[in-house]
């Protein structure tokens, strides 16, 4: 089985029709952005098949189950799908700055984070905390995520738009100055262990095996009841 943003995909369930059980790539439109995940981490093969409207052989994209994958391309597929995110666009601040912020606060848990945020002394960590309140708020409303269960898995700082300007200098001369912004992205993912969603799912099996006996049990008694009155 696979966890992926809230959802556990079961094993008989390729990746294709697995992806469409998540919030948010479950809409009409969503089958590119489901492809472009898949290609990006590789999870497809390309199978011949003959087009009977055409009468020529082409190559159509199988996407494998679950069960099939190992750790490694579960991990991939985890670290492409960047879900529930927070984007930031043209901070008036260098990457430079920004970095140093994003550095202390990635990997963390989502209280820990917010802490660092509140107390860290930078001048940029007031913009930076409004976007991770803003993935929390994404990943609660969008994909019912506990924000207790939450971590910075990615936390991006990359180079936006440069302003040039000039500063008047001696003898008639001017020096350019560089007003550097940033584009600042967060990707929150959930702390979870396997073991506690299949311990959950025993459970859950168990508790509709036992009803199931249950029914059968009164179903019986009351056939018994029945033919020993008809007597």
């Amino acid at each position: 089985m696979l966890r992926l943003v809230g959802v556990t995909i079961p094993d008989d369930v390729d990746l294709f029709n697995g992806l469409r059980m998540i919030k948010g790539l479950d809409t009409k439109n969503s089958r590119a952005k489901i492809e472009t995940i898949l290609t990006k981490a590789g999870l497809y093969t390309r199978k011949p098949i003959i087009d009977k409207e055409i009468g020529k052989m082409k190559l159509e994209k199988v996407y494998p189950k679950v069960a099939d994958l190992t750790w490694k391309e579960k991990s991939r597929l985890i670290d492409v799908l960047e879900m529930p995110k927070a984007v930031l666009r043209n901070i008036h601040s260098s990457p430079k700055k920004l970095r140093l912020i994003a550095d202390e606060v990635r990997g963390k848990k989502v209280d820990e984070a917010l802490s660092i945020l509140q107390f860290i002394d930078k001048g940029g960590a007031p913009v930076l905390l409004k976007l991770l309140k803003s993935a929390i708020a994404n990943a609660s409303n969008n994909h019912g995520l506990v924000a207790d269960d939450l971590y910075v898995a990615k936390f991006s700082i990359d180079g936006g738009a440069t302003m040039k300007r000039f500063m008047a200098r001696a003898r008639g001369r001017a020096c350019r100055i560089r007003c550097r912004t940033s584009h600042a992205t967060i990707v929150l993912r959930e702390k979870f262990s396997m073991s506690k969603v299949e311990v959950a799912q025993k459970a859950a099996e168990q508790t509709v095996a036992k009803k199931t006996t249950k029914k059968t049990a009164t179903k019986k008694t009351t056939a018994a009841k029945s033919q020993g009155g008809k007597a």
